[in-house]
């Protein structure tokens, strides 16, 4: 899957993306633990349906809320920055029109799983994603991320 530079910003800006969210009650983050593929899947399936069609796409895996809520999420990019940074993609081409691979990117937020409770990474091309490259990657990251993130925060508790 590619696309020029410019309607990728354009699409961004105009929200025209498929965008899917799943919500997980707070008192199942034991299970969502325990189960990370399973709970992963529906991401990576409804990632796989938009590339196929190819749409771009933002699914989000949301646990808990207010202060500990915990977003587990898979976007198509261009670049290592998620939809919500879209003003800064042009920054990092010289030809707006040049046309370029789409990549799936994994993205977890959450208070206390890093220094900036954010991370991106790089998982595969669009069109390896869809033929299942990658996809045990995005439940390895959201396995580290969740796990980061409670550990961190049991550990703030007992400070």
């Amino acid at each position: 899957m590619q696309i020029k530079v410019k309607d990728f910003i354009e699409k961004i800006e105009n929200q025209a993306y498929r965008h899917e969210t799943i919500l997980a009650d707070k008192d199942k983050e034991e299970d969502v633990l325990q189960n990370v593929d399973q709970a992963v899947f529906p991401l990576i399936d409804k990632m796989v349906d938009a590339i196929s069609k190819e749409e771009l796409a933002e699914t989000e895996l949301v646990i808990g809320d207010g202060e500990d809520r915990i977003s587990i999420m898979l976007e198509t990019g261009i670049i290592n920055l998620p939809f919500e940074n879209i003003k800064r993609v042009d920054n990092f081409f010289d030809d707006l029109e040049a046309e370029v691979p789409v990549i799936v990117y994994f993205i977890a937020k959450g208070r206390l799983l890093n220094e900036s409770d954010f991370k991106i990474m790089r998982v595969s091309p669009a069109s390896e994603f869809i033929k299942d490259h990658g996809q045990k990657t995005v439940a390895l990251a959201a396995s580290d991320a969740l796990n980061r993130i409670l550990a961190n925060r049991e550990s703030a508790k007992e400070e």
